[in-house]
């Protein structure tokens, strides 16, 4: 793994920055998928009988994604010197939802984590377009280098891709959802669904429109006059 001085810290990259991105998210798939199987051989070596009803991984997955979430959370900061503005405002967020999903025992408020969190995103966005502020050029740390009206176009992209993906987000749970007791009381066959749609449909969907973004990106990046 490389690094580059940045405020005093060094910035992610490769290994580290994906652990940052993607563990909490793995923590969160196996606590859900695995977690029935698991939860009992943990149970074991402490000793204790521990077991996870029907329709409770969604809650013991939110009690371990949060943890997760900050220890990446932690250790970016650590290492970078630094709060990356993304990171902070989807933690935050996550751990407002995530104690009310678990202190409430109503999985309503996770469900509608990444609809807030996209309708956030989006309405900052559009609110940098109207005041002339380049919020996206923040977002994107310094990685990229275009003019002032290329940043405008690609910002106008990214927030009705964003919220594109809030309304998909809440048409997708309530109707994957729609006959489901959100208490957690019973085993619901369209949760399965969502966790798919939420961790891997709206991750590869975000990574394809951003692929879909790089010829615009690099017709506009600055032409490296010293290359022969």
């Amino acid at each position: 793994m490389t690094a580059t001085a940045n405020s005093g810290g060094q910035k992610l990259t490769g290994g580290a920055k994906l652990a940052v991105d993607m563990g909490p998210l793995a923590v969160f798939m196996i606590a859900y998928f695995l977690g029935q199987r698991l939860a009992p051989l943990a149970g074991g070596i402490v000793g204790q009988d521990w077991a996870i009803a029907d329709g409770e991984e969604m809650f013991l997955a939110v009690g371990l994604f949060m943890p997760a979430f900050l220890i990446a959370f932690v250790y970016s900061v650590w290492k970078e010197r630094r709060v990356a503005p993304m990171l902070l405002v989807t933690g935050v967020i996550v751990g407002v939802l995530g104690s009310l999903t678990l202190i409430l025992h109503n999985k309503t408020f996770f469900y509608m984590k990444p609809t807030i969190v996209y309708t956030l995103f989006a309405s900052v966005l559009a609110a940098g377009v109207v005041t002339k502020q380049n919020f996206l050029k923040l977002l994107f740390d310094g990685a990229l280098h275009m003019p002032e009206d290329a940043w405008e176009t690609l910002t106008k992209r990214y927030a009705v891709f964003f919220a594109i993906l809030a309304v998909a987000n809440e048409i997708a749970w309530r109707y994957l959802m729609r006959d489901c007791d959100l208490s957690g009381e019973a085993a619901c066959g369209g949760e399965k669904h969502w966790v798919n749609l939420k961790v891997f449909g709206f991750t590869i969907i975000s990574l394809v429109f951003t692929a879909f973004q790089a010829p615009f990106i690099a017709k506009h990046m600055p032409k490296d006059d010293g290359a022969s």
